[in-house]
């Protein structure tokens, strides 16, 4: 590299590469819409990854060597592979493109983790600092306005209770496991921002969130046993037990929200072509007889990904998780191998019943798979790096 190339490298690992992370850790609760959201992650966060790339090739062959890669790699080349026996038969620009958006995802954290002095480790640290003050601001705009049916609503470009909690319970999982993983002296800050995360989490009213922070607080347990551990069960399950005595109507009034229906209809289309699935682009009309409208989502993950990619799209989209939850579970010693796992295992817990899209623009459900898979990836090629290199 010439010393100009050299400057313009670290410039956007030191700098573009933080900024470009932060935004999409927080745009979406601070910026007004969606199309301003997405233009500043490609500006600050992939397009700058790829130049990175340009100006330093090499880092290529460490992404490439990465399993957790490989595997995303060839998950996205049988997704868009599959687009030939789609009902449409052929590929969309935003279908092309989102497989780079996400690879280059992992680029940049893979950059900020190995070239940017830990960079990565801080900036998600700061994004948490600061998404306190707006949950303390989505809260308080709440209680102002508060209504016996109402359910909370994040700030910013998010709209919906649903996807509001897939960001209020990302951040949660994330104090959660700072809880857990600082020494005892240091533990303590995390519990007032916990305590406000976990109020967002409840207020936007959704379900699954709950059962994948308890899966969260069994992931955790099992990786940092010690005192804590037993505290943060007895805590969890007190918690439960009082939500279940004071307010039942919050758990039980919905019922299952059609689930049942939803996934009994998506499963009766996809035995029709397990193997192969729909293919992606594919339509997707889920009609169930209490509501007028179709559903477009199977309202799960791994169902999404089984209806449009067919089990061999599966078995990839569940290796990379495997994959990736071996590597925390074997560094689980290691303060952000056990974050990063708790943020994947809260994925996959709130995926259970949310979403359907497999390859999708950044957006709320790229912090249920993509973020904390760039996360662990990342940290795995760091630690592959630091093992490899002479002392």
């Amino acid at each position: 590299m010439t010393p100009r190339s050299q400057q313009a490298f670290f410039f956007i690992c030191d700098w573009l590469l933080p900024l470009g992370y932060l935004i999409l850790l927080l745009g979406l609760a601070v910026l007004p819409d969606r199309g301003t959201y997405h233009k500043l992650v490609y500006a600050l966060l992939a397009f700058p990854a790829f130049l990175a790339l340009v100006l330093k090739p090499e880092v290529l062959k460490d992404l490439l060597r990465e399993p957790i890669i490989g595997l995303f790699l060839a998950f996205s080349a049988w997704s868009l592979l599959s687009s030939i026996w789609s009902i449409s038969g052929s590929l969309t620009g935003g279908l092309l493109k989102n497989p780079l958006y996400i690879f280059l995802l992992f680029a940049a954290c893979s950059l900020l983790t190995v070239q940017g002095s830990r960079r990565l480790e801080q900036s998600t640290l700061i994004a948490a600092v600061l998404m306190i003050p707006l949950t303390i601001y989505s809260l308080g705009t709440f209680a102002v306005g508060w209504t016996p049916e109402a359910r909370l609503v994040g700030p910013g470009a998010l709209d919906n209770p649903l996807l509001s909690s897939h960001l209020f319970g990302f951040f949660c999982a994330l104090w959660l496991a700072l809880s857990m993983t600082l020494p005892q002296r240091q533990c303590w800050m995390t519990i007032a921002p916990l305590l406000v995360s976990g109020g967002a989490l409840l207020a936007t009213g959704s379900r699954t969130p709950l059962l994948a922070t308890a899966l969260v607080c069994g992931w955790l347990a099992l990786v940092r046993w010690d005192r804590r551990s037993i505290i943060l069960i007895l805590a969890g399950a007190s918690g439960l037990a009082v939500m279940l005595l004071l307010y039942p109507d919050a758990l039980m009034s919905r019922g299952t929200s059609y689930r049942l229906e939803i996934w009994q209809s998506a499963l009766s289309k996809i035995s029709q072509r397990p193997w192969l699935g729909f293919g992606i682009g594919a339509s997707l009309a889920i009609y169930v007889d209490v509501s007028p409208l179709p559903f477009s989502e199977p309202h799960s993950f791994a169902l999404g990904v089984l209806y449009y990619t067919g089990i061999i799209g599966l078995c990839l989209w569940l290796a990379m998780h495997v994959l990736a939850l071996s590597y925390c579970w074997r560094h689980r010693h290691k303060l952000l191998f056990a974050i990063g796992g708790a943020l994947l295992i809260y994925g996959l817990g709130a995926g259970l019943t949310e979403g359907g899209g497999i390859l999708p623009r950044p957006k709320e459900h790229w912090f249920l798979t993509w973020i904390p898979l760039a996360l662990i990836a990342a940290l795995n090629i760091a630690t592959r790096q630091a093992r490899e290199t002479p002392k």
